[in-house]
This record gives structure tokens, sequence and C-alpha cells, in this order.
């Protein structure tokens, strides 16, 4: 067995591993960073954000509903026409109906 090569391949074998291991360490602290900048808020915290979010949603909605309930109470009394008009003539329809095909 050559020696020479051993105690060559030695100092190698060792750089790779403490090259190896600073970049264990490394990404230890920047994976541990980034934890601490992306890690859940207290919950106090979230649910006063997240209600703060809620309020500002309904506000922004609120135009939109009320516009909407515009609409509706607009096109009611045309709708309730129509349903009057359609069940009129088919209450007509109906009585007419019993002439029908059946007396051929």
């Amino acid at each position: 067995m050559d020696t020479r090569v051993s105690r060559g391949r030695v100092p190698a074998i060792k750089e790779e591993t403490m090259g190896y291991l600073r970049g264990v360490v490394h990404g230890a602290i920047i994976g541990g960073a980034v934890a601490l900048l992306y890690a859940p808020k207290p919950g106090r915290q979230m649910r006063e954000e997240l209600s703060e979010r809620l309020d500002q949603v309904r506000g922004q909605m609120q135009p939109v509903l009320d516009q909407a309930q515009g609409v509706v109470d607009s096109a009611r009394p045309q709708v309730e026409r129509g349903i009057s008009k359609a069940q009129r003539i088919t209450r007509m329809g109906s009585g007419s109906s019993t002439a029908g095909p059946a007396a051929n």
C-alpha cells in the first residue's frame, strides 16, 4: 500500500468534510433566519389582523351588496306581474284543455 497517497488523501477528505460542515452550519443559520421571518404571529395578533382585513372586505363589498339589493327591489314588481300573468294564462289554458285532444 502506498502511504504517500493515503497521507495525501487525508487532508482532502478533511477539507471536504469541513466544507460540508460549513455548508450545514450556514444552511442552519439561514434556515433559522427564514423560519423566524415566516413564523406565524401570536394568536391574538393574528385574530386582530384577520378581523381588520374582514372589516376592510366588508367595507368594500357593502356598496356592491347595496346596488344588488336596489336591482332586486326595482325588478320585484315586474317579476311579480309576470308571475301573475303566467298564473292567469295557466288557469285559462287548463280550463280549455279538457275539450282538447281527448274529445277527438
